[in-house]
């Protein structure tokens, strides 16, 4: 995974930092990467605040999934995972499209999935 700023065209997806510790930067998803988000610097790739206690040590994945262009998210949280504003079921692949709106652990640190 890299953070990028400019347009490539040779990658599967993004996630963009909209609102909270990551606004404005970019995380480029290459084919068949999962990526991470939570407060473990040892098995995150985008590691939050050791502070934010509503985010778990390891509180989300998410793969872009390049037969059908969607993303696929896991939530292996207690405080949840959110895609546009709704709760999705914990310890189980949710797939959601392109530009969905994610949240961790409140709404205070959002990406979107482009």
């Amino acid at each position: 995974m890299k953070i990028f700023k400019k347009k490539d065209a040779d990658f599967a997806g993004s996630i963009m930092g909209i609102s909270g510790e990551y606004a404005e930067a970019i995380f480029r998803l290459d084919r068949d990467e999962t990526v991470t988000i939570g407060r473990d610097p040892k098995t995150c790739h985008i590691v939050m605040d050791e502070n934010c206690e509503k985010i778990s040590r390891t509180h989300c994945s998410i793969r872009c999934n390049l037969k059908n262009g969607a993303y696929t998210v896991h939530d292996h949280s207690r405080n949840g995972t959110f895609i546009n504003g709704m709760r999705i079921a914990h310890d189980v692949d949710v797939d959601v499209p392109r530009g969905s709106v994610l949240a961790v652990g409140d709404m205070s640190n959002t990406f979107r999935l482009n």
